[in-house]
């Protein structure tokens, strides 16, 4: 038995060691994630963070649980990974989670900022969740009144930028106004965007890496270049869209700039994305800073909204997963890292350092939102208290969370959008396909390192 990954540190002061009930029956914890390996079994504690590979032998003895344990594994119990027969492990984790909250100081800084220069799109995707939102732009004034509310009020430390939209590069004058005037005021940032990629050129690509810090762009792709073209549905499109983004992705590279490709599935494209792959990995392949992922197109949205059944949901789950093993035969999967600090946040939506700024320059809490998730505005220091905490209110757990290997890193938020009060199966196996991922690359991490 080998630890790869210690437990996290806060979780570990929490928790302290597991006593031993000698005559308890134990059972492996419902929050372990196993993962086979050559060398052995990777068991990952989803509550503690501890990540150890056991031996073929090791691993074999676990298959006897519940029951008595063998003198090999008795060291899991103090580690938390053996409980005893009618422990409540949820239980165990709602108390850490609550605990944990309580520690260090309450954070004022404003450090996480999604800009959405503009709410206008140069594209006409079927499924956009924005379809019917009013196409507002942000002006040159409150490009620079939200530079120096940012300056105000990240607490001296370093800012991230999210450029979204819309089209962010549809308004690029915002993002030049932005970054121009926190570089002025000696503010040190760095930034992201999503975008459709359309809009660089070779000139653009330098500006964003040298005077916006650049350093990651998501593009999404939904199929090959008939496929795409259709879909995307450009404005006065000059050429063809697809072959004009594939060579921004170039430019992009070419100076330094990260691309992750996302592949929204759905009934009509699934085959015509793995011709995608293909040809993405014979232009890309090998090319730093290059990788893809692949998503089911959610529900419910834009202009020809659909639902899938439970049936359509468990298939897409599987076809989604033969889509992921064919991006990672060819070398170009999205490394998911393994997160090692104790988080209390289900995303950037009840993060207290993050916000988002309407090209109005509202702040709110959510871009899939249209309403009620503004809070405050870049041009007052006052806060609508009532929408904070609303959006840090919790799904109540519901009967499949008591065996959810992955239930200490869910938390799910009322006010979400694409939340409910009981996981789909689709989203439930999406989420520990991802976590399995995250956790198989630590552990390789470790072993090119010589940790293991």
């Amino acid at each position: 038995m080998h630890q790869v990954l210690p437990p996290i540190s806060i979780v570990q002061k929490i928790l302290g060691e597991q006593k031993t009930d000698e005559g308890a029956s134990y059972r492996l914890t419902a929050h372990c994630l196993r993962a086979g390996r050559p060398e052995g079994a990777l068991l990952y504690h989803t509550l503690t963070g501890e990540l150890l590979l056991l031996s073929h032998e090791e691993a074999a003895l676990l298959e006897k649980l519940p029951g008595p344990v063998s003198p090999a594994l008795e060291e899991l119990i103090p580690r938390w990974f053996l409980r005893p027969d009618g422990a409540d492990d949820m239980a165990l984790a709602d108390q850490v989670l609550q605990i944990g909250s309580r520690f260090g100081k309450k954070e004022t800084a404003l450090t996480k900022y999604r800009i959405l220069t503009t709410m206008d799109c140069n594209a006409r995707c079927f499924y956009c969740f924005e379809t019917g939102w009013e196409k507002s732009s942000m002006t040159e004034q409150t490009a620079r009144d939200t530079a120096a509310y940012i300056a105000a009020h990240r607490g001296g430390k370093p800012v991230h930028l999210e450029w979204f939209g819309g089209e962010p590069l549809v308004n690029a004058r915002a993002i030049d106004i932005i970054t121009d005037s926190l570089r002025q005021q000696g503010v040190p940032f760095r930034s992201e965007m999503t975008s459709n990629a359309y809009l660089f050129d070779e000139a653009l690509a330098g500006r964003a890496k040298d005077d916006w810090a650049l350093e990651q762009v998501q593009i999404t792709l939904d199929g090959t270049e008939e496929v795409y073209n259709q879909r995307k549905a450009y404005v006065h499109p000059q050429g063809s869209p697809f072959q004009r983004v594939l060579r921004n992705i170039d430019l992009l590279l070419d100076v330094g700039i990260k691309v992750k490709v996302r592949l929204n599935m759905d009934r009509d494209n699934e085959r015509d994305l793995y011709a995608l792959v293909d040809e993405l990995a014979e232009r890309f392949g090998g090319k730093p800073g290059f990788s893809i992922y692949a998503t089911v197109l959610f529900e419910n949205a834009g202009s020809d909204p659909h639902s899938y059944t439970e049936g359509e949901r468990r298939a897409y789950v599987q076809k989604r997963m033969a889509l992921l093993a064919h991006i990672q035969s060819k070398g170009l999967l999205e490394r998911v890292p393994l997160k090692r600090r104790f988080t209390i946040n289900a995303c950037s939506a009840d993060d207290c350092k993050y916000t988002t700024v309407t090209p109005e320059g509202r702040l709110g809490r959510c871009t899939s939102c249209e309403d009620g998730a503004i809070w405050g505005s870049i041009y007052t220091d006052a806060a609508d208290e009532n929408v904070l905490r609303q959006w840090k209110e919790r799904c109540a757990p519901w009967e499949g969370c008591k065996t959810c290997p992955i239930y200490p890193q869910c938390l799910r938020l009322k006010k979400c959008p694409r939340d409910s009060e009981c996981c789909s199966s689709i989203e439930r196996s999406i989420r520990e396909e991802r976590l399995r991922r995250a956790v198989l690359g630590a552990y390789e991490e470790q072993k090119a390192a010589g940790h293991v």
